[in-house]
């Protein structure tokens, strides 16, 4: 019950059961057991008796002792309580399960936590783990070759890697030059030294005159191994190429009849589609380095074209990928060049465009990236695709008034393995520095400009 009261009085509480006197705030003023009576002094005007039977009078006598000493404290903590604490408002707070975490909860949560990592840091997981970035692992990964297998860091994996390594050698190729079938016009011609039949070219680019650039070309048909029925499972190639004077690189790949052309221009297309451009779905791929230095920039600019036919289109296209690569100018070009690399993901669409391809370049200076993607291209249609790249043109330009030289070695044909997965693709899409700065496709218009007309 509530009673009214003088504050700062005396009262006596007088009651037939065990109650308590408090504040209106739930403050405890005083116990009082059955029977007994009990003192308090009022701190408001109001206070709360838990039993509505008890007799609550003003007393005469003084305080209890030690009762009118804490009376200060007893105020100030009513006061301060009142002014912090809503019962109702803790009580919603208190009743708020979104806030608070149950015993179930903790439980759970606790036995999630637990699994997550042992006393040592450890981590074990029962199923798959997928990351969006980055793992690091730089103490090592364990990879178990088998049930009872040690697991040992630097052995094991040293072994599998070794073991991985030998495995993707066994789905690689040789490419051979057809020596004897070489053919060359203008300014070019066959050196005998550093020659050796159907290994390595190399070529003789003759010195230009006063006035005049010396120009000069070299087709090299390509042969090796390439079991297939109907369809082939070549998925890339690389192909070793180097030269002193400026000079392009062009390949035809895939399928299908190609028409080599020699005497023209830098800029005019050595290989075509053959049989009038007659649809077939192999492809033409050129790379041309036809620019000094640039100081500015710090590099060479380089151009790759790749013509192509899809269904959805019907009928020829060309891609053209500007590439700008960042070398010092001590890493002289083609001179620096080691390798250009064909990769693919996968086979790709006869109906629509799907770029599954890269071209790479290998450089062999002293720059500290030597590895460069330079254009990303449809890719290999399997059907009748052979050797996987038929015939390399290469042109060159001397503007030196002494000869120059243009190499070629033989090359790698690199086969899927299971899944028409190719493992050296993704490997070198992870490492290659990406130099690609512009592409544009548009309809296929020849280019075919004889150097004397130029």
């Amino acid at each position: 019950m509530r009673v009214v009261v003088i504050p700062g009085t005396t009262y006596a509480v007088t009651t037939a059961t065990d109650c308590t006197v408090s504040t209106t705030d739930g403050v405890l003023i005083a116990s009082c057991a059955a029977g007994e009576q009990t003192l308090f002094v009022a701190p408001g005007a109001e206070v709360e008796v838990s039993d509505d039977s008890a007799l609550v009078t003003e007393s005469f006598k003084g305080a209890p002792a030690g009762l009118s000493a804490v009376w200060g404290s007893i105020k100030k903590v009513s006061a301060s309580l009142a002014s912090k604490l809503n019962v109702s408002t803790f009580n919603a707070h208190q009743a708020n399960t979104t806030v608070h975490v149950t015993a179930q909860e903790r439980e759970k949560w606790n036995g999630k936590q637990d699994n997550l990592t042992d006393e040592s840091g450890n981590m074990t997981l029962a199923g798959g783990l997928t990351a969006a970035g980055t793992v690091n692992a730089n103490g090592g990964v364990n990879i178990p070759l088998a049930v009872g297998a040690p697991t040992d860091t630097s052995a094991v994996n040293c072994l599998y890697a070794m073991g991985l390594a030998g495995a993707v050698q066994a789905l690689v190729q040789p490419i051979y030059l057809n020596s004897s079938s070489i053919t060359v016009a203008g300014s070019i011609s066959k050196y005998s030294n550093g020659t050796l039949a159907g290994l390595t070219q190399r070529f003789s680019v003759g010195a230009a005159s006063a006035g005049s650039n010396a120009y000069g070309s070299a087709v090299i048909p390509l042969i090796g191994p390439n079991g297939q029925f109907n369809y082939s499972s070549v998925c890339g190639f690389s192909l070793a190429v180097n030269a002193t004077a400026f000079a392009k690189f062009t390949f035809g790949i895939g399928r299908g009849s190609k028409t080599n052309r020699t005497g023209l221009t830098m800029d005019s297309y050595s290989m075509i589609p053959g049989d009038n451009l007659a649809v077939n779905y192999g492809e033409i791929v050129d790379v041309t380095i036809n620019t000094p230095y640039d100081t500015v920039r710090k590099g060479y600019e380089i151009r790759v074209r790749e013509i192509f036919y899809v269904k959805s289109v019907g009928h020829w296209q060309v891609k053209t990928t500007t590439v700008f690569l960042p070398v010092g100018h001590n890493e002289l070009m083609p001179n620096g060049l080691n390798r250009l690399i064909f990769m693919q993901s996968g086979p790709p669409s006869i109906e629509e465009r799907e770029e599954k391809a890269a071209l790479y370049m290998e450089l062999g200076g002293g720059s500290t990236n030597t590895l460069f993607k330079i254009a990303s291209l449809r890719g290999f249609i399997n059907f009748e695709a052979g050797t996987g790249v038929s015939t390399l043109i290469i042109d060159a330009r001397n503007e030196k008034t002494y000869a120059l030289s243009a190499d070629v070695g033989t090359g790698t044909r690199h086969l899927y393995a299971n899944g028409f997965t190719n493992p050296t693709y993704h490997a070198l899409e992870a490492m290659a520095v990406n130099a690609i700065e512009s592409e544009e496709t548009a309809d296929f218009v020849d280019i075919n400009t004889p150097i004397e007309e130029s």
